[in-house]
C-alpha cells in the first residue's frame, strides 16, 4: 500500500493474531471501515472524479479487510497479502464480482454494493545483492502520490491525477533496494488496470503492461534538502486488452521538507497519453500543517488539463479545471480518523462540468468522514 509522510501517525492499526493456523504469530488481520456524509449545494460531479461519494446523503465507502504475512529476515523468505474491499466503492476497482461492474468514476452516485480484490499476491525474497523481492499476483500501482485506501491520503476526495493513474495490476513485480537512498521497481502485468483472469487478455506481448519506478531520498547531509523524497515512474500498456488503445502514464512526485516546523509540502505531476493522440496533464500541490497535537489541516490545490479528455470518454472534449480541497483532521477517539472537508472545483473554460447545456462552472462539496482502523 502506498504511504508517505502525510500519513505517518495518521493511521493506528491494531493486529489480531490467528491462533488457529500455523505460523499464527506471523499472520495478521487489519483493515478499516469508512463512512462519509456529503452535501453538495449544486449537485455536480467534479471533473475526472474517482471514488466520489453521493452528492447528498450518507455513504458507506467501503470495508477493507487485509490478511497478510510480512517477509521475515531469511534469505529465502516468503510472505503474502490478501486485501479485500466490501461495499459500494468496491465496484470502482473494476474487478468486482457482479456481472456488470458499476461505472469506475461513480458519476456522482453511489456505486453498487459488491466485493472486490484490491491485493492478492505472494512475496518472495531472493538473495541477490541487497535482496530482490518478487511480488506475483494482484498488487497496487507503483506510481502515484495518493492511495485508493481513503485513510492513507491527506484529503478524503481524490485528486485529478489519481484518476489518471492505474489502481492495480495482475502480474509480476521485482523490487530492489539499491541503497538506503534509492530503490527500483520493474514489472510486467496483464492489460493495464485489468485483473480479471481471462477477461480482456490478449494473445500477444502487445497486450501486456510494462512498468518501472525509481525512488530517491536525499541524505540529511544535504542540509535543507535532506529528507527530500522523489518517485518517478512510468506504466505503459493497452487498456482493456489487445484491442484497447495503448496507454502511457508518467508520474513524478514527492515530499519536500520546509524550514517551518509542522509544515509539510508535497508535489505531484501526472501525464497520460491514450492512443498516441490524446494527452492529459495534472499538477497537484499538497500543503499540510500540524496545528496542534490532535488537529491537522491539509490543503490540496490541483490543476487538470484534459486535452482530449483521456480519449474522449464520457462525452467530454477536453477542458481545464482547478480544484481546491481543504481538510481538517481531528484525532479525538482512539483508532478513529475524523475529518471535515470542503472541495471546490472550477471549470476554467467556463463550459460547465460534463460539457452539458446550462451546466455550472463551479462545484462545491462539503463532507464529514469517519474511519475506524482495526
Amino acid at each position: 500500500m502506498n504511504t508517505n509522510q502525510w500519513t505517518r501517525g495518521l493511521i493506528t492499526a491494531g493486529v489480531i493474531s490467528l491462533g488457529a493456523v500455523a505460523q499464527a504469530e506471523e499472520t495478521a488481520i487489519s483493515g478499516y471501515v469508512s463512512t462519509t456524509a456529503t452535501w453538495a449545494p449544486n449537485v455536480m460531479t467534479p471533473a475526472n472524479a474517482s471514488f466520489m461519494p453521493a452528492a447528498d446523503g450518507f455513504d458507506l465507502d467501503n470495508v477493507d479487510i487485509t490478511i497478510a504475512k510480512a517477509l521475515d529476515e531469511g534469505e529465502w523468505a516468503s510472505g503474502y497479502a490478501v486485501e479485500l474491499w466490501v461495499g459500494p466503492q468496491a465496484g470502482a476497482l473494476g474487478n468486482n464480482i457482479s456481472a456488470a461492474p458499476p461505472n469506475r468514476t461513480g458519476s456522482g452516485t453511489p456505486l453498487g454494493n459488491d466485493l472486490a480484490i484490491k491485493q492478492a499476491n505472494v512475496q518472495l525474497n531472493a538473495p541477490v545483492g541487497n535482496g530482490l523481492v518478487l511480488t506475483m499476483g494482484v498488487f497496487d500501482s507503483i506510481i502515484g502520490y495518493e492511495s485508493a485506501n481513503i485513510g492513507e491520503n491527506p484529503n478524503v476526495t481524490r485528486s485529478y491525477g489519481f484518476t489518471m493513474e492505474p489502481f492495480q495490476h495482475l502480474g509480476l513485480l521485482a523490487s530492489y533496494q539499491i541503497s538506503e537512498a534509492a530503490s527500483l521497481s520493474v514489472g510486467v502485468a496483464d492489460a493495464n488496470n485489468t485483473i480479471l483472469n481471462g477477461g480482456n487478455r490478449g494473445l500477444n506481448n502487445s497486450a501486456k503492461t510494462y512498468m518501472a519506478a525509481v525512488s530517491l531520498t536525499a541524505p540529511e547531509s544535504l542540509g535543507p534538502l535532506g529528507g527530500t523524497s522523489i518517485t518517478a515512474g512510468v506504466v505503459d500498456g493497452r487498456a482493456g486488452g489487445a484491442g484497447g488503445p495503448d496507454t502511457t502514464q508518467i508520474y513524478l512526485g514527492g515530499d519536500i521538507p520546509t524550514p517551518i516546523e509542522n509544515l509539510s509540502l508535497g508535489l505531484a505531476w501526472d501525464h497520460i497519453n491514450v492512443g498516441g493522440a490524446s494527452d492529459s496533464d495534472s499538477i497537484a500541490a499538497y500543503i499540510g500543517y500540524k496545528a496542534t497535537e490532535k488537529l491537522g489541516i491539509n490543503t490540496r490545490i490541483d490543476y487538470l488539463d484534459q486535452g482530449n479528455a483521456n480519449g474522449g470518454g464520457a462525452g467530454v472534449n477536453g477542458g481545464e479545471f482547478l480544484g481546491t480541497t481543504v481538510t481538517a483532521d481531528y484525532a479525538l477517539w482512539e483508532n478513529v480518523v475524523t475529518r471535515a472537508e470542503w472541495r471546490w472545483d472550477k471549470d476554467l473554460d467556463s463550459a460547465g462540468f460534463g460539457r452539458a447545456a446550462n451546466a455550472r462552472n463551479n462545484n462545491h462539496l462539503f463532507l464529514l468522514n469517519a474511519i475506524y482502523n482495526f
